[in-house]
């Protein structure tokens, strides 16, 4: 009796420590998704905002632009070495406005991006570890037990690579009845949590990964310099809106003097 004590209490010990340390993986995890999750729905809201409010503007105002440049360009004595053209960045919003380079690379890095269904990831994720649980080989006492759980978690991974919930779905219907984990003592839980730390640390480098790529990227910064340009100012949009509106009232007026044919330059308000 002693003796089988002296073996066991150590396995138990190991056992509370896993759990206690597994335990402490999922919370983190659960709040690096919730992290995750806010920081795209930010970016999302700026991008929608930004598009709806000031692309709309800032396409207008280039088109002004454009019409200037050429006609200033057919205008000026080739002697002087003017080049109307090449000074085509003169008269553009400045210090923080001039925002239409990064905004149209926000905006071909966002086209080919699927939407991103956070209900839909929680359910494939949780499921694929249910079912990882249940029948990854590492935790199979036998070996025909430890093959066929191979041929299961195969099958598992493809589904799970293609974020095809009904796929895992079928599977769990389909393998609801086997009983593979006859063995249920200490080392089978440490052999099944073992596992699951290793997925949590790798899902977790995962989404730790894409938090400081949505942080680095262009619409995450424009949003961070306009929020510390204007900390103390409730509507930055707004000012932004009111500045290219000013903008455009004055290439509209230069064009006018110059007797441009207006009749393909939009100006209406939007």
């Amino acid at each position: 009796m002693s003796g089988k004590k002296s073996i066991s209490t150590p396995v138990i010990a190991d056992l509370a420590a896993l759990r206690e340390k597994v335990g402490r993986k999922r919370e983190y995890l659960e709040l690096l998704e919730s992290e995750l999750a806010n920081t795209r729905a930010i970016i999302q809201e700026f991008t929608e905002i930004y598009g709806a409010r000031i692309t709309p503007l800032e396409t207008r105002y280039r088109r002004l632009q454009a019409v200037l440049e050429e006609i200033t360009a057919d205008l000026a004595p080739p002697e002087n070495g003017w080049r109307g053209k090449s000074a085509g960045n003169q008269g553009e919003p400045s210090n923080g406005h001039s925002h239409s380079r990064e905004w149209t690379k926000i905006k071909a890095e966002a086209k080919p991006k699927p939407s991103y269904d956070p209900e839909y990831e929680r359910k494939v994720r949780d499921l694929f570890r249910r079912l990882a649980k249940r029948f990854h080989p590492d935790t199979a006492e036998l070996e025909n037990d430890k093959k066929q759980r191979e041929k299961i978690m195969a099958t598992i991974n493809v589904a799970y690579a293609a974020k095809d919930l009904e796929a895992l779905e079928n599977l769990e219907k389909e393998n609801s009845g086997e009983r593979l984990n006859k063995w249920s003592g200490p080392e089978a839980e440490i052999a099944r949590l073992s596992l699951e730390l290793r997925q949590l640390e790798t899902m977790i480098f995962e989404i730790e990964q894409t938090i400081r790529e949505l942080d680095l990227s262009q619409a995450m910064q424009m949003r961070s310099d306009m929020k510390g340009d204007r900390l103390m100012r409730s509507d930055y949009f707004g000012e932004l809106e009111a500045d290219f509106r000013e903008k455009i009232s004055l290439l509209q007026e230069q064009l006018m003097v110059l007797g441009a044919d207006m009749s393909g330059v939009e100006f209406g308000e939007n």
